[in-house]
Formats: structure tokens, sequence, C-alpha cells
């Protein structure tokens, strides 16, 4: 059965670049997943979870599949 990933913030300290993702399945997509910064291809980016704000966000304005 597949399980649907949380909703995760990433954040780059190098350069200050930041996403906040909600993957709407199992199955990630390109843009749903980071291993490296795609502005400073930093490989040490920190994975955290989204702030009470981000969640909000991310329900107000959910992405656009494309």
């Amino acid at each position: 059965m597949p399980i649907r990933p949380q909703p995760c913030t990433y954040h780059c300290k190098q350069c200050g670049w930041k996403k906040t993702v909600a993957p709407q399945s199992d199955a990630l997509l390109p843009g749903e997943f980071f291993s490296a910064c795609p502005m400073c291809a930093n490989a040490s980016i920190e994975r955290k979870p989204p702030t009470a704000l981000e969640r909000a966000l991310i329900r107000l304005f959910p992405a656009r599949r494309r």
C-alpha cells in the first residue's frame, strides 16, 4: 500500500535557497525531492518539517502538476 510522504522544507545554508514541498503520492517527481541545492549545487542541504505558516501556505496554494 503506497504511503504519501510528509511535507518537508529544504534549506540551503550556503546560498539561502528554501523550498517547501508536499508530495501528492509516494512516486516523487522532479521538484519534490532535492539531494543538492538547485541554485548553488551545495550537496549538504537541510531537510526539516515545515512550520505552521508553511503548512498553511501549502493548503492555500497547492502545487500544480505539469
